[in-house]
């Protein structure tokens, strides 16, 4: 996969990192302009329900505190993927099943930013709840790390962090979802996060008859996961 990689060696002015490839096509379809960046602490800006060459591309940003102490808690939540969270009695969330075992560093093709994910294999999961005394029902789908890169500087006067990943065979849906954490340290000291999204149907019968379901159940995971990315910010 890697459809959502940053695109480090793009040093115009922007406020995210961009998707290689679609970085045009992100401005022009869904209108990603620096008017449309983030608002206050307590707003998650939402851009959704967009096709994009056959992906649905979600995004989400959230500015969650300020400061260099702020920016490592929330790299340190992002790069450890774990998170659960309540939606009323339904819960749903991420957990890593394996370290990776490779030894850190970055491909000669890549910038020094680039770095072997700290984790590798990863299990989305939702409870769907049923009527007591039946009980609940979770829907797990594997997902593995894809990249990570950690301290990148190729946004004007900040430093980011980005790590993605994608789905396996056996997933309803097929595609990629990466989370950053800007610190905008020479403009304002704030710190914001952004999660982009790409799916679309996996080719099997059942991929196919969900597809047209899932559009409100990614929107549910995907502020839950934001929520939880702020509240491990919020001391800050």
């Amino acid at each position: 996969m890697g459809i959502t990689k940053p695109d480090t060696s793009n040093h115009e002015q922007r406020l995210f990192p961009m998707c290689r490839g679609f970085a045009k096509k992100m401005k022009e379809d869904l209108g990603l302009n620096e008017g449309c960046s983030v608002t206050a602490h307590d707003a998650t800006n939402v851009f959704s329900s967009t096709t994009l060459d056959g992906w649905r591309m979600l995004i989400f940003r959230k500015r969650v505190g300020k400061g260099e102490e702020c920016y490592k808690n929330v790299l340190n939540a992002v790069h450890g993927w774990n998170f659960e969270s309540y939606k009323g009695e339904k819960s749903m969330g991420i957990v890593s099943a394996v370290k990776s075992k490779k030894a850190a560093g970055n491909s000669s093709n890549e910038a020094p930013w680039f770095t072997v994910p700290r984790r590798n294999l990863l299990a989305t999961f939702t409870e769907i709840c049923f009527p007591k005394p039946l009980k609940s029902l979770y829907v797990v789908s594997p997902v593995h790390v894809v990249y990570e890169v950690k301290d990148a500087l190729s946004i004007p006067n900040c430093k980011f962090s980005s790590t993605a990943y994608a789905t396996l065979s056996g997933h309803l849906l097929a595609g990629e979802e990466r989370v950053s954490v800007v610190w905008r340290k020479d403009m304002g000291d704030e710190v914001d996060i952004e999660i982009v999204s790409f799916s679309q149907s996996a080719p099997s019968i059942g991929g196919k008859i969900i597809w047209p379901l899932i559009g409100r159940m990614q929107k549910q995971f995907f502020l839950s996961e934001v929520s939880s990315l702020s509240m491990r910010a919020s001391r800050y």
